[in-house]
């Protein structure tokens, strides 16, 4: 059995994480810990009753390693780039996955620009793997020891991208638009954000500057062998409460548009998680409490549309966290994991 603990279990992230964790038939739950609330877990996520008799704890990420085999940030932007480097000094085995963006970039110089903070420890940006097994990063998982979960958005957008820049088709600038519910932005409630001020409105918010933009394109261009990729992103933020929507509008020559077609279904014709969608396109209640992403293409006069829908906890969060950590531990790929959406 692989011993996991949760960094950070009171937000969206660490209660889905355990959801998930509790049912893992590789996985015991050591610890979750939390700076904020004490006592029961299922006192704060009530869902979970009788299910676990787990209590938050105070102790520190440093002090959980030599204990567990894998820990989870599950934690606000900063937390993991000061503590990870001592946990991965402490114990030569444990595995860190964070679901965070505190090692999704490159170089301190990018984290600083997108996240408005200096990374204390940017020599482990280098050494993290960024975790998407659909798009080509599935080998590293295998022997990484820091995995950066993507960002939600970015997730959606990449399976929505990838093929088509992996196969050299994308002839100039992708259109990307995402809607996400209002569970990404977190737990806590803020202006615009908490879901009684989202309730029947819609709207874009950071426009051609969100933050997952650069994670995005140092993805593409490694599936494109460094030719820099150009990508016009747009999220919005829509009156439900868990789902991202993905609509891409790709550029292609005229004439290869079968081709891009083609290069969608072929990449994921075997992905256990990843659904072609026959007929129509993707709906966010199909996926909705799963891992899966369900992708439809459609082809047009020298362009095609890709359309993605993923759970944003679960295939854009928490669900991938767990198929990383299946990964890195050794564990089947899918352990865990073939839950099918909840359909409402």
């Amino acid at each position: 059995m692989i011993r996991a603990a949760i960094v950070g279990g009171t937000g969206y992230g660490g209660m889905e994480l355990l959801r998930w964790l509790l049912a893992h038939p590789g996985v015991e739950v050591g610890a979750i810990t939390s700076r904020t609330q004490d006592g029961p877990v299922t006192d704060h996520h009530p869902h979970l009753r009788g299910l676990t008799t787990l209590a938050f704890t105070a102790e520190r990420a440093v002090d959980l390693a030599k204990e567990h085999d894998v820990l989870f940030f599950a934690t606000p932007h900063g937390v993991c780039a000061k503590e990870a480097a001592d946990v991965l000094e402490a114990d030569a085995d444990v595995k860190v996955v964070d679901l965070s963006g505190d090692h999704r970039l490159d170089s301190g110089a990018a984290y600083a620009e997108h996240y408005g903070k200096q990374h204390p420890h940017p020599e482990r940006l280098a050494e993290a793997v960024y975790g998407t097994p659909e798009c080509g990063a599935r080998e590293a998982l295998r022997t990484a020891r820091l995995v950066a979960n993507p960002g939600c958005h970015a997730y959606a957008s990449l399976l929505a991208l990838w093929p088509l820049y992996r196969e050299g088709l994308v002839t100039g600038r992708s259109t990307v638009c995402s809607v996400t519910g209002s569970s990404g932005s977190g737990a806590s409630p803020g202006a615009g954000t908490h879901h009684p001020e989202r309730f029947g409105n819609f709207k874009a918010y950071k426009p051609l500057k969100h933050q997952h933009v650069p994670e995005i394109l140092l993805a593409l261009d490694a599936a494109a062998d460094g030719s820099p990729a150009v990508v016009d992103f747009v999220p919005h933020s829509a009156p439900f409460s868990r789902g991202i929507h993905v609509t891409a509008m790709v550029p292609v020559a005229p004439g290869t548009e079968t081709a891009a077609v083609e290069a969608v279904r072929t990449t994921y014709a075997d992905e256990p998680f990843v659904r072609l969608v026959p007929k129509g396109t993707p709906e966010v209640r199909a996926v909705a409490g799963s891992n899966f992403a369900d992708v439809a293409v459609t082809p047009g006069d020298g362009v095609v549309c890709v359309t993605v829908a993923i759970d944003n906890l679960g295939k854009g969060m928490a669900g991938t966290a767990v198929q990383n950590m299946n990964l890195v531990c050794g564990l089947e790929e899918t352990a865990g994991l073939l839950v099918p959406g909840a359909g409402l």
